[in-house]
Order: C-alpha cells, then structure tokens, then sequence
C-alpha cells in the first residue's frame, strides 16, 4: 500500500493505492496554502477512515515538483519524516504528470503550471500507442506567439492553471489549441506512474525539483 502525496500547488491532495487500484483519496485547496495546517491532518483522517494502519504502508511516493516552493517543501519534507521514522522507501514522480489524462485525445498534451509573472511550468506530452509518454523536458516557458511554436498547426489539449496565462499573454491562440484551466495535479492521478515503482530516492538527500532558484517577495505588511 502506498500513500501518494501531491501538493505543488494549492490544492493539497493524498490517496492510497495498492497496485494500480486506487483505494481512497482526500484533497483541499484554498486561497492561500494550507499544506502546513493539513496534510498530517488529512493524512491520519484518510487511514483512520479506512481502518489503516501506518505499518500497512510499504512506501511514500511525493509529487517531486516543479511548482510552488511553498507547497512542495511541505509535501516533501512531510513524506521524507515519514518514510525516516518507519522505515520504507521514499518514491517521487514528476508533478506535471500527475493530472487527468483520461480525456486526452489530441496528438499532443501540455501540461502547465503558474511560474510567476508570465511564465509558466511546463511539460509536453506525446499521445501513442502506449498512452502519454514525455515529448522533451520539463521546462520553465515565458508565454509569448512564439511559445510551442512548432506545435501550433498541432491538435493539443493544455491542461493546468497556466493555461489562463497562455490565454493572456499570446495574442492569438491557435484555434486548434483546447485550453482546460481548471484542473489540478493531484494524488489520485499518481498511479499511473506506478504500474513500475520508481527507483527509490535516497531520503536524507532527496529535494524537490524546483527548476527556478526561490525569490522572497518583499512583506507589503506594514509594522510601523
């Protein structure tokens, strides 16, 4: 059994899996992160929900990011205390992996996320005979009428919040281009990753994958 966590953005999901079955799932998202006041929370509920134990589980997989710096140093300092302290292996899959494929039926998929200003995370997706399989790396994209520009005559679906930056910083969508803004990374979509487990991640030397170096932003509270 498996506990999958997912909180790169701010929407804070878990869920069980065994195998490729998915046995039961929670997730919150608000305006503001609320990672750090409820995932321990959300994480006991979910096993006293369904009469697990902690010593039924046999691993940890983490959402490794790209994403908020906020929501994935949570999610991954969460999951490495837990896999420290009982003592089982520690898997990571890549966050722009981690949404709804099911309806995908375009060539091409990219999935984004908000990186800030006008940027964003993003991954393409290539749609073959053995589903979704990676087109490139993962890359941080500054929306402008060139972006994606060799997929335009394309067939793509764009799935994630960044898509309401595509929306705002390109001057003209391709009219083959589906944009899907409302839709999350979250953990419940994990297990189609995990048809082959990972390679373990070393715990006390696994960090986050955040692409883009973290800026503080200047308090706009005034003290004085």
């Amino acid at each position: 059994m498996l506990l999958c966590i997912e909180t790169a953005t701010k929407n804070c999901s878990i869920a069980l899996w065994d195998g490729q079955q998915m046995v039961a799932t929670r997730a919150e998202r608000g305006d503001r992160f609320i990672h750090g006041e409820r995932l321990h929370v959300l994480i006991k509920e979910l096993l006293e929900e369904h009469s697990f134990s902690f010593n039924a589980l046999t691993g940890i997989c983490v959402g490794k990011g790209p994403g908020s710096y906020t929501g994935l140093r949570i999610g991954v300092s969460t999951a490495k205390g837990l896999c420290f302290a009982s003592g089982i292996p520690l898997y990571s899959v890549p966050t722009l992996g981690c949404f709804d494929f099911s309806n995908c039926t375009t060539p091409f998929v990219i999935t984004v996320l908000d990186a800030r200003r006008d940027e964003v995370y993003a991954q393409v997706w290539r749609l073959g005979e053995d589903g979704l399989t990676p087109d490139g790396a993962v890359e941080a994209v500054i929306i402008t009428d060139d972006s994606w520009k060799s997929l335009q005559n394309e067939q793509v679906t764009i799935i994630g919040e960044g898509a309401e930056k595509i929306d705002q910083f390109m001057t003209h969508v391709p009219k083959n281009w589906q944009l899907q803004a409302n839709s999350d990374p979250d953990a419940k979509y994990m297990g189609q990753h995990l048809s082959v487990l990972p390679i373990a991640e070393d715990v006390a030397y696994f960090e986050p994958y955040y692409l883009k170096d973290f800026v503080a932003e200047k308090s706009k509270k005034k003290f004085f």
